[in-house]
């Protein structure tokens, strides 16, 4: 009678848990269907970076990591031609370094890293967990895959009130799910051949030019721009504390996995940092960071003109280069990679003496 009881306790607590299990199926089928109607994401860039990172052909061992100044600014084909590293620029709009550590520690979980090239933007050094622009956190936790980083990614980027939003990413558009003609046009982008087979984006100017890099064909027309006083002053007065912890972390992540770690600063126009600046505290502030670290700095706002030579026509806007000076900086960076012993000859020791 007891074996009986025992036997049947089983069976219910079985039952309980199959329909556990499939409340969850059925929630997590719902939330899939709710993304799949709502969220818009066939021109994203993201989606199509984090499928390559996944289901690249070839390992990768050298990985760009920053903000839209990186992914337009390093072209990894053209890296990998001419340094034989296969190469994957996994940067993104407005990355912070948090987003960039969780992104490493995804990179190297499935591909075999051993080189990572982290663009030090100094606006980014002062961002704080609260109060920041979730988007450039959210473009990455919406197409990393299940995992235990992922999870840890979602619960401390952002605070618990917005874990929502992060999760069901249909949550941040669910009055769209009334808009019956908004849903017909994004079902039928999903579901041409170039959207399922993750062919490149093209967005009217620019383009997705593969693993990772955008090209951009705009040319900056500086001589159009009258809002010169209008740009804010570099500021350096800000609370570093979270970032550097982040910047801590991938460091020590780099050492534990044997990743040789180095700084970069992709350049801005020169008028932009004359009007903005002086750059040179800036530049300071990122070199203490590599000496802190023991790493290489390579600044590009201070490489020599006879080496990198770009003009306004290499920009896309002040801050972002396009194609053609992405095509010159990667061309430079993949010199000193060859050469290393040529940093010296390349660079000036301050902005002000270029």
């Amino acid at each position: 009678m007891r074996e009986q009881h025992r036997n049947k306790n089983f069976i219910q607590a079985g039952k309980g848990i199959l329909q556990v299990l499939a409340v969850l199926f059925l929630l997590g089928a719902l939330v899939k269907l709710c993304n799949f109607l709502v969220v818009d994401d066939a021109d994203s860039y993201t989606r199509l970076t984090l499928h390559e990172l996944y289901t690249c052909q070839e390992p990768v061992e050298t990985i760009f990591l920053g903000s839209s100044h990186c992914f337009r600014a390093y072209d990894p084909t053209l890296y990998q031609e001419l340094t034989g590293e296969s190469t994957l620029n996994l940067g993104s709009s407005s990355q912070n370094y948090d987003t960039s550590y969780y992104l490493l520690r995804e990179a190297v979980s499935c591909q075999p890293v051993k080189t990572l090239y982290l663009d030090m933007y100094w606006a980014f050094l002062y961002s704080q967990r609260d109060g920041r622009d979730l988007v450039q956190a959210n473009i990455i936790s919406d197409y990393m895959r299940p995992s235990l980083n992922k999870l840890d990614f979602v619960l401390h980027m952002s605070s618990s009130e917005h874990y929502t939003n992060t999760v069901f990413p249909f949550r941040r558009n669910w009055r769209l799910l009334g808009d019956l003609s908004y849903i017909r046009e994004n079902v039928r982008k999903k579901q041409t051949e170039a959207y399922r087979a993750y062919e490149p984006v093209i967005n009217e100017e620019e383009y997705y030019g593969g693993r990772g890099f955008v090209y951009s064909t705009t040319e900056l027309k500086p001589e159009e721009i009258t809002w010169w006083e209008k740009f804010g002053k570099i500021d350096l007065s800000g609370d570093d504390t979270f970032i550097c912890s982040y910047l801590d972390r991938i460091a020590a992540l780099c050492q534990e996995q044997g990743i040789e770690l180095i700084f970069v600063t992709a350049p801005s126009y020169y008028q932009y940092l004359d009007v903005v600046g002086p750059y040179d505290p800036a530049h300071e502030r990122i070199l203490e960071l590599a000496e802190k670290y023991g790493v290489p700095y390579l600044d590009f706002n201070l490489c020599k003109e006879e080496y990198l030579g770009l003009s306004a026509a290499d920009y896309m806007d002040v801050d972002h280069l396009n194609g053609a000076g992405a095509e010159k900086l990667t061309k430079t960076l993949a010199e000193l990679r060859n050469d290393p012993s040529l940093i010296d000859e390349y660079f000036v020791s301050c902005y002000d003496v270029r």
